[in-house]
């Protein structure tokens, strides 16, 4: 997405904050005016550069706003271009003095991570935006041909666009971008910087392993496989696989398991939020945690994939706190290498395969977005299931 980066000088270094997150993730970013041949060509450029963009993103302060400041221009370009707005609050000017357009409408502010916090909206207004143009190409899609023809249409690309394996999963595309890993309990805050890759929406169901068994032959079914209803049961994470069965279904699908910083960045986006909805604490209409373990897990337990949508991750992750404990590839470790921030893979061996996002019947401590648990590579139990990734080529 192209982005018109508007800022007043002495407001630079945030700016530039901001601006870096936001080129990780792919966006052409319109930042530094330094550059720019003095005189008519330089005013001729920027109103190209604004005119050009998708979103107008202004950084406001008292500087901003003053009389005189270029900022001002560059807006009354934008808003005369039709440019999105998305105003972002440095510090609280008087609202009096704000240009209409401003105030027309919805600040954003945060009280944490601002770059993270920014990087994160700007990715929300990007899915927007091609949700926009896609409904237009459908509509005109559906004036030039009959509406049999434009529904088909609509399914094979919705096909090709939310899957990424040969299981047929719904996945979800996570962008390339630097998020925070950590909480310095958990493990040491750092910040990890990830390829763009693609994750499954759901946990691994009860029907998909069951073709995954039938397809193979060979394969010793999970745990608890024998109070499995095939119909009744179909839309529940599959349990009680151990790590060896869950890396081979992914291979099997043409996926791999989802590294640990792949895990947490889908669970935990690029604001450090503290559970995969946001930093409330867990209710029932969030996630499935608290059951009694004594529950049977296929009838109790368990609750049915994407039912809890009101917990779902920035990006679209369902089911990433609670529900079932989710392998993921790496070995566990304690320390990690200072210098190791790009797509880690974790230590190169071990005794214990990592396990992120807290079971059915775990207490809310254990459903935050940075904790950890390992186990055995042959364990197998009834809150363990897992889910796969694919890289994005």
């Amino acid at each position: 997405m192209k982005i018109f980066l508007s800022y007043a000088s002495q407001d630079r270094e945030q700016a530039k904050s901001i601006y870096l997150p936001l080129r990780d993730q792919g966006h052409k970013v319109f930042f530094d005016r330094a550059d720019l041949p003095p005189g008519e060509e330089y005013h001729n450029r920027i109103r190209e550069a604004v005119e050009r963009s998708h979103l107008f993103l202004i950084l406001i302060s008292a500087h901003a706003i003053d009389d005189g400041s270029y900022t001002l221009t560059e807006l009354a370009i934008a808003e005369k271009a039709g440019i999105r707005l998305l105003p972002v609050m440095l510090s609280k000017p008087d609202v009096a003095r704000l240009p209409a357009s401003i105030k027309g409408v919805t600040f954003f502010e945060s009280d944490g991570n601002l770059p993270g916090a920014v990087a994160a909206e700007v990715h929300r207004i990007e899915g927007d935006l091609w949700r926009q143009r896609r409904k237009y190409v459908m509509t005109a899609l559906a004036v030039v041909a009959a509406v049999s023809v434009a529904v088909f249409y609509a399914m094979e690309m919705r096909s090709r666009t939310e899957t990424a394996g040969n299981d047929g999963a719904p996945a979800v595309l996570i962008p390339a971008g630097a998020f925070v890993m950590g909480d310095d309990e958990e493990s040491p805050r750092r910040e990890i910087f990830i390829d763009a890759f693609y994750m499954d929406k759901y946990e691994i169901t009860v029907a998909r392993y069951a073709k995954f068994l039938e397809a193979t032959g060979n394969v010793r079914p999970p745990e608890e496989w024998d109070t499995v209803d095939a119909k009744r049961d179909a839309e529940l994470p599959v349990v009680g696989v151990d790590w060896r069965d869950a890396s081979n279904y992914c291979l099997w699908a043409g996926k791999r398991l989802p590294t640990e910083a792949e895990w947490e960045k889908a669970a935990r986006g690029a604001d450090e939020r503290k559970y995969p909805w946001g930093n409330d604490a867990p209710t029932p209409e969030y996630a499935r945690f608290g059951k009694p373990y004594q529950n049977p897990v296929y009838k109790d337990g368990v609750a049915g994939v994407g039912t809890h949508p009101k917990g779902k991750s920035s990006f679209g992750v369902y089911d990433l706190s609670g529900n079932v404990w989710e392998w993921v590839a790496d070995w566990y470790a304690e320390g990690f290498p200072r210098g190791d921030v790009r797509n880690p893979k974790g230590a190169e061996s071990g005794t214990g395969r990592v396990m992120r996002g807290g079971g059915w019947y775990d207490p809310p401590a254990r459903l935050t977005t940075t904790k950890r648990m390992h186990a055995n590579p042959l364990n197998r139990a009834d809150d363990i299931g897992f889910r796969c990734a694919r890289d994005h080529k």
